[in-house]
């Protein structure tokens, strides 16, 4: 492994070359290119909406958010729904008129994706294809795809997938069939070897457990149609995220965003990852998740063989409260920090600390309103490592941007902004996750510009035992959070788990499941032995 090597956002002429996801780039420890090349970490979004389509924010102010805090995306504007329903007060005509916007826009979107794209950041061509009867998928493109291909059936989408070597990911799957559910009847590996796992609608692994189906029209999730029972019948494929977000927000923290190892950033390299199902999903936070069974990678298929060593790596961005093993959809292995933790935080070192900042009047008091925020974050007598950005999709407001800047190791600027009016999942609140390194009288600084004028000062011994609680003014009135500090011994975890099965018992599948103690989870690609 080599958690130190220099990213390409390297330090230029005293500040980063773009605001930081990471100040260090991970690589993979499981088995690598025929070459000896190692699997590097990137993190993006595969499906996501704006105006072109039916909902909200331009093309461009998408790609911007996009290169903001990703290193790649897929734009999958609205494009088709052959089997709509027709729907009271002809409702649906919103959709009818999305999908012609989508239509006109397509030269402009093929050349603002292609515009888009540098050796820092790669962006897809996209569009998303509605079924009730089929399910709902994404086409992702390698390359430029002159053509919007919209048919009527779902072999004739896969056909077209499979001719132009672009991928076709269901999501939303658990929804009943008929309702937008997938159809896995129809179900082609060539095609689609990466499946949508979790979005803004919930999560498809399982008919109970955390983030249901409750945002939409379509019921919650139906047995017969998760993740779970898919590989239970022996389909094959892999795992991703991806927020599904309406507000040209992709990557949209809590909404779904998906990690792929590959070898480099270039379209290709991308593409090749998720071919080979070398994808995972997250629902928010950025945790590291590197899994290999016998050395082989997340999305492996290995010969038969008795012995198994399952080697799990894992970074996660706030405590760690359950790694847990899964084999052919039951829990085999749990591992709790918490039980192993050799020590609590000690200083001088290295930790986390969440930076948290919104909450404000409601908007049931006519009240709501749009918050600015511009503050710059200061350590003395230590450093930042890197800087973790958690923007959530609300508000939408074409004209702003979250940005967030590493000045130098010492000092990091933040312009966003939060609201209770249309927050996601009414949370009013984004934050920023600063890994930093110093000793007990290292003094964090919070200097606010706005809302109001105020700075906010703590020592890092003390923000191992308490957390730091502002208001920007009175009574209804804005306020920031900085958490307490998260030592290494609490969100990493080096695991090895051994499992040992006869040959005769037939296929196994195994992945990884994470879960920190903020709710925030991770989920591997499956590997699968015989």
């Amino acid at each position: 492994m080599t958690e130190n090597a220099v990213t390409r956002r390297q330090f230029v002429g005293g500040s980063l070359a773009a605001s930081l996801l990471a100040g260090m780039q991970v690589e993979s420890r499981a088995e690598g290119d025929a070459d000896g090349a190692r699997h590097r970490l990137f993190w993006g979004d595969l499906h996501n909406h704006n105006e072109v389509g039916y909902a909200k924010g331009s093309l461009e102010r998408s790609i911007e958010n996009a290169q903001g805090h990703l290193d790649f995306f897929a734009f999958t504007g609205h494009a088709s729904w052959h089997d709509m329903p027709k729907m009271p007060g002809d409702r649906h005509m919103k959709w009818v008129r999305g999908f012609q916007v989508q239509r006109d826009h397509w030269p402009k979107t093929r050349q603002l994706i292609r515009e888009a794209n540098s050796d820092r950041f790669t962006a897809f061509l996209g569009y998303e294809w509605h079924s009730s009867r089929f399910g709902d998928y994404c086409m992702i493109f390698a390359e430029d795809q002159p053509e919007l291909f919209l048919p009527d059936h779902v072999d004739k989408l896969l056909d077209f997938a499979e001719a132009r070597g672009a991928l076709a990911i269901p999501h939303h799957v658990a929804y009943k069939q008929g309702w937008r559910g997938a159809n896995f009847d129809h179900f082609r590996p060539t095609a689609s070897p990466v499946v949508e796992i979790f979005s803004e609608h919930g999560l498809s692994e399982r008919d109970v457990g955390p983030f249901p189906y409750i945002r939409h029209s379509m019921s919650g999730r139906w047995t017969a149609n998760t993740i779970e029972r898919q590989l239970v019948r022996g389909l094959r494929f892999g795992f991703v995220a991806s927020s599904d977000s309406h507000r040209g927000y992709p990557g949209a923290y809590g909404e779904g965003v998906v990690g792929a190892w590959a070898r480099d950033l270039s379209a290709a390299s991308l593409f090749d990852a998720m071919r080979a199902r070398r994808t995972y999903a997250a629902t928010g936070d950025r945790i590291v998740l590197d899994v290999a069974l016998n050395g082989r990678p997340m999305g492996a298929e290995l010969a038969a063989v008795s012995d198994r060593e399952i080697d799990v790596r894992v970074r996660g961005e706030d405590a760690v409260s359950m790694v847990e093993l899964v084999r052919n959809g039951r829990v085999i292995e749990r591992h709790f920090p918490d039980d192993h933790a050799d020590r609590p935080l000690s200083l001088p070192g290295r930790a986390k600390c969440r930076i948290q900042y919104g909450w404000g009047p409601w908007a049931a008091l006519d009240l709501g309103n749009t918050c600015v925020w511009d503050m710059t974050i200061r350590i003395d007598g230590g450093r930042f490592l890197r800087a973790i950005p958690c923007f959530q999709s609300g508000p939408m407001e074409e004209e702003l941007r979250d940005k967030l800047r590493i000045v130098s190791p010492r000092e990091i600027h933040l312009q966003s902004y939060t609201s209770r009016v249309k927050c996601f999942a009414e949370d009013p609140t984004k934050a920023l996750v600063c890994e930093l390194e110093g000793g007990p009288d290292a003094q964090l600084s919070i200097e606010l510009r706005s809302p109001v004028e105020q700075t906010t000062r703590a020592r890092l011994a003390e923000l191992v035992e308490e957390n730091v609680v502002t208001f920007t003014g009175v009574f209804t009135s804005e306020s920031q959070i900085v958490h307490r500090l998260v030592g290494p011994s609490e969100y990493s975890a080096d695991l090895r788990f051994h499992d040992r099965r006869s040959v005769e018992q037939g296929p196994d599948w195994y992945y990884v499941r994470v879960t920190q103690k903020n709710g925030q989870m991770a989920w591997s690609s499956p590997i699968w032995v015989g």
